[in-house]
């Protein structure tokens, strides 16, 4: 398949099995429910050595939601006691893997130095997906992908890292988050998941225009409802309100 850049018909196909996401939810929505799709080549064309991902990208390899929660602790704590703010906000991705753009994918695959049959590999891959949705023990009938990575297979936290992974440079450069020590810890990620950290609000304002802009550029639109502030420490209490996309998030 390598030689070739070639993938047999049967692995382009996948079947979406639809999870309720709230047991109690209404089950006639159809955003309560959640497509796992199960692909055989997923488990076999992984390619973990060209992942690097930023030590602030939680999710992968060896890091979890615990480590994630560990450092937002520790850096927030470390600066209420010394008598600052540290301004938060919580972006959420709106079905970020859905709306992946594959061609986007594909660019940032070759700027990481993966291999030239590999990427062409996974372009005609990408380019001959197609589902069918199994519902109650019925296949229905088959639709192309256009877009987005599918959520179930084992290549989903890497494709989504790889595609995310630079709004955290981004953030970096302008110093706007905070630092514990030499350490930048103004920005975490879980999966489609944003939590940004500043001792500004005029940082924070920058942080949040930067990840607008990302997501533009990427077609990653977030989601406002989702979306929180929260300040914590200081001795007086203030209003914080941040603007994302047009729309204030409280």
């Amino acid at each position: 398949m390598l030689r070739h850049c070639f993938v047999p018909s049967d692995f382009c196909f996948g079947m979406i099995m639809p999870l309720l996401k709230d047991k109690h939810g209404d089950a006639t929505k159809i955003d309560m429910y959640r497509g796992i799709t199960y692909r055989v080549l997923s488990r076999v064309v992984l390619f973990e050595d060209y992942l690097n991902s930023d030590d602030l990208q939680f999710g992968l390899k060896n890091s979890s939601c615990c480590h994630a929660l560990f450092v937002f602790n520790e850096s927030v704590r470390y600066f209420t006691r010394r008598g600052s703010r540290v301004h938060c906000t919580s972006l959420d991705a709106s079905k970020a893997f859905d709306k992946v753009l594959h061609y986007g994918l594909f660019y940032k695959m070759l700027s990481r130095g993966m291999s030239s049959k590999f990427v062409s590999l996974m372009i005609y891959w990408y380019s001959n997906l197609h589902c069918a949705v199994m519902w109650k023990s019925i296949l229905v009938d088959s639709f192309i992908i256009q877009c987005g990575v599918r959520q179930g297979s084992v290549l989903l936290p890497y494709l989504l890292s790889l595609y995310i992974v630079d709004v955290i440079k981004d953030l970096r450069k302008p110093d706007y988050g905070i630092y514990v020590g030499n350490i930048f810890t103004g920005c975490i990620l879980y999966a489609d998941d944003i939590i940004l950290l500043s001792c500004s609000y005029y940082g924070m304002k920058k942080m949040v225009n930067i990840c607008t802009g990302y997501g533009i550029q990427w077609d990653i639109k977030f989601n406002t409802m989702k979306s929180q502030c929260i300040t914590f420490g200081g001795s007086h209490s203030s209003d914080f309100t941040v603007l994302l996309t047009g729309s204030t998030v409280q």
